[in-house]
């Protein structure tokens, strides 16, 4: 961004210099002081030579105003083109997703739908892939993510695991990059009848399971499901 401004204020000042000093300094060069002894010459051929020079001076001096004004012209053209062209590279700096990963907002999520794998080796194998297990910041991420799983699954009794677990204290769900997990609605489903996660101590990782809308679960971290994976895109 520096050097499009260090471009624009050259470009501009050197416009602003080509307009300022090209009449005075023309008009300068063609139309010196004339000699007072001109004035007392009354020779006829004296005055067309006069006339003559002048004439001359005047057409010298239109040609050189008209080239300072296309180098003029040609100056801010370019510089338009630079600001144009860097404000392009700018705004079209779109990230794509990886392979199989499809995009929703600033994230990338992949369900293995042909992989089964406990908790611990589903999160080796998303990290194989440059990312991690899915997380979910808010209701609307959680709700792109379940349409894509949804739309994904011909089975609904399917279930993925994603990237939440509460291993160091028994009911502290915590996402994998170490923040709190959202509790409640619309997030966590229930199992007869009883709001999730009632698993108890057994049960110390996340999954959507398929049954109850793939809404999340606790489950056996020994279990095998489908991953979830997800990679976080950065504009660079």
């Amino acid at each position: 961004m520096r050097v499009v401004v260090s471009v624009f204020w050259m470009v501009a000042g050197t416009a602003w210099a080509l307009e300022e000093n090209s009449v005075d300094n023309l008009y300068d060069e063609h139309f010196p002081p004339l000699h007072p002894n001109c004035t007392q010459v009354a020779s006829v051929n004296m005055e067309r030579s006069l006339t003559d020079l002048l004439l001359l001076r005047i057409e010298v001096q239109l040609r050189e105003l008209k080239q300072a004004e296309q180098a003029s012209a040609g100056i801010l053209r370019e510089m338009v083109d630079i600001l144009t062209d860097n404000k392009v590279s700018f705004t079209s700096r779109e990230v794509s997703c990886p392979g199989n990963f499809r995009k929703f907002g600033d994230t990338c999520l992949y369900l293995a739908k042909e992989t089964d794998l406990t908790w611990e080796a589903a999160r080796v194998f998303c990290q194989d892939l440059g990312g991690d297990l899915a997380v979910f910041r808010d209701a609307n991420a959680f709700a792109e993510a379940l349409r894509y799983v949804k739309s994904s699954v011909a089975a609904k009794d399917t279930t993925a695991w994603v990237g939440g677990r509460d291993h160091l204290v028994e009911g502290e769900w915590r996402w994998v990059d170490g923040e709190d997990m959202p509790r409640g609605t619309p997030f966590w489903g229930d199992y007869n009848y009883v709001r999730e996660p009632a698993q108890g101590a057994a049960a110390n990782c996340a999954a959507l399971y398929g049954p109850d809308g793939f809404l999340v679960h606790d489950g056996v971290c020994g279990s095998k499901y489908k991953p979830l994976c997800q990679i976080k895109l950065s504009r660079k």
